[in-house]
Parts: C-alpha cells; sequence; structure tokens
C-alpha cells in the first residue's frame, strides 16, 4: 500500500486530469453542421413532403410479423387471474385470442376479438394499450418487458381482414321488405368489417 509520503507531490499532481479554467465556446451554425454528421435520420424538409388530401393508408401497417406476433404470444404465461383481462375495458378474452395465436389459429384469434368488440382492428391500433391490459400484465417487470397485446390483436385482425378467410354472410337481398329485420352494413378504410342485424 502506497503511503502520500512515498511520492514527491508533483508526481501526485501530474496524475490528476487537468481542470480547464475556460468554457469552450462554439457557434450555433458549427454546432448545426457537426449535428448533421451524427445524426441517423433523414432530414425533414418541405422537399420531402408528399399530399396526403385523401390518402387514409396506415402510416404503419403493422407492428408485428408473423413470426414476431408467434414469439411474442408464446411468451405469455395464460395467468389463471389475469390482470390484463380484468383492464380491458372492451372485456376481451386475451387469454383465449394470445392461445390462438401460438397454435398459428389466426381465424380462431380474430374471432374472438370481434366477437367481443366488433372494432377490434382499430382498438388494437388506438387503444393505450400501456394504461390499460399491458399495464396489469404481470412481466412488465421482466427483462423483455410485458406482452405486446395491441400488437398481437392488431396482427390477428389484419391477417383476417387481408387472407380469404372472411366469415361467409347470407345474402340478406332475399328477405322481404315485411320480415322486420334492419341490416346495417360498416365498411370503412380501417378495414373493420361488419354486418349488424338488427330485429325490429
Amino acid at each position: 500500500m502506497a503511503h502520500v509520503g512515498m511520492f514527491p507531490s508533483d508526481s501526485i499532481l501530474a496524475l490528476n486530469p487537468r481542470v480547464k479554467i475556460h468554457a469552450n465556446l462554439h457557434s450555433t451554425a458549427s454546432k448545426k453542421n457537426e449535428k448533421k454528421h451524427w445524426k441517423r435520420n433523414p432530414e425533414r424538409n418541405c422537399d420531402s413532403c408528399v399530399n396526403l388530401e385523401n390518402n387514409f393508408d396506415d402510416i404503419k401497417h403493422t407492428t408485428l410479423s408473423e413470426r414476431g406476433a408467434l414469439r411474442e404470444a408464446l411468451r405469455c404465461l395464460k395467468c389463471a387471474d389475469a390482470p390484463c383481462q380484468k383492464s380491458c375495458p372492451t372485456n376481451l378474452d386475451i387469454k383465449s385470442f394470445i392461445t390462438s395465436i401460438s397454435n398459428k389459429n389466426y381465424y380462431g384469434a380474430a374471432k374472438a376479438i370481434l366477437s367481443d368488440n366488433p372494432l377490434g382492428l382499430t382498438c388494437g391500433m388506438v387503444c393505450p394499450t400501456s394504461d390499460l391490459c399491458v399495464g396489469g400484465c404481470n412481466l412488465y417487470a421482466s427483462e423483455e418487458g410485458p406482452i405486446n397485446i395491441g400488437g398481437l390483436q392488431q396482427f390477428a385482425t389484419e391477417v383476417r381482414c387481408s387472407s380469404n378467410a372472411m366469415a361467409k354472410i347470407a345474402d340478406f337481398s332475399t328477405l322481404s321488405q315485411r320480415s322486420g329485420v334492419a341490416i346495417i352494413q360498416l365498411n370503412s378504410k380501417l378495414k373493420s368489417n361488419v354486418k349488424y342485424i338488427l330485429y325490429v
């Protein structure tokens, strides 16, 4: 063990870092140019803008690929008293649709989602899951984080809407005017395609 008396005072001070007396000054213009060198995403200016009038396409088409959805679904613990299910305001059967995805039964997953919530695709995109179901996930404190429930919901409903697995609905044009049935069809740009039959 070295004692202070063993080393001369100049050699001890030479080991310390040199303290700056004055601040370094850089102009704003030079810092902006330096920032461009380190910036990873491209610059956005008016030349890169495109006309988005009447363009309702999704900016981000899907959050998960099939492989990512399977990996995420297999992480689910399928809790007996699932807090994610209790915190969902639409009362989705989250365990059942995640189990269907892990078994590659995407139609069954979409059917479970759309039977509880006809606007399942839209809710998968815009629902604040971090405050609701994902916030209650038991894997929240784990290293990989909670299950991406909104992404799984969006994946299952998008796969169903993009495939030809749409449910066959009876042709209601043959019904007479006096049958007491009102048919409402919602077909929006958000791919939610739902038919409601109301018995009057």
